[in-house]
């Protein structure tokens, strides 16, 4: 009896369904340092548009300048790539390593267009190029989401399990 009502008390809790899943399917697996550089791609691009759309006025607010110079996040993203592309030399800090890769790749795609028209267009109708860039990024996630599919399927398994047991236990 009491083991039935730890394994429901275990189901019953939200995050178990994902950390079960996640070690069951991506720990220690090829796909895991690719979940790391996606989740850190995603979380960074975020907070870079929120940030850059708060801070955007006419006078840099929350840029950052050296030197009478604004240092654009694109120079970030090429240093955070850099520096995993050196670890992954030595097979090291694979995590971490892919963390760096996916904050450097959203800093980088983001100021896509800068790279390409060198000069800043990120808020003119050119940075439209860097929305094309990060749609190509975002493609990368989907495909990264499709290649852990057993990843989903137990996922949304204990879900639905989640939710017919709470729906059973209201009836109750």
């Amino acid at each position: 009896m009491a083991s039935s009502t730890f394994a429901n008390q275990r189901r019953s809790d939200p995050s178990s369904g994902i950390r079960g899943a996640y070690r069951h399917h991506l720990s220690g697996g090829p796909t895991e340092a690719s979940w790391v550089a996606t989740i850190a791609y995603f979380a960074t691009l975020v907070a870079v548009r929120i940030g850059t759309t708060l801070t955007h006025t006419e006078s840099s607010g929350g840029d950052i300048v050296i030197g009478g110079a604004h240092i654009h996040h694109v120079v970030f993203g090429i240093a955070a790539i850099l520096f995993a592309g050196v670890f992954a030399l030595d097979e090291t800090f694979r995590l971490p390593r892919a963390a760096l890769f996916g904050i450097g790749a959203a800093l980088v795609l983001d100021e896509f267009a800068l790279v390409v028209f060198l000069k800043d267009v990120y808020w003119l109708p050119q940075g439209l190029l860097s929305w094309f860039a990060i749609g190509v990024g975002l493609l990368g996630l989907l495909a990264n989401a499709w290649r852990s599919g057993p990843f989903w399927q137990e996922l949304f398994r204990a879900d639905g399990h989640r939710r017919g047991q709470q729906a059973h236990e209201q009836r109750s």
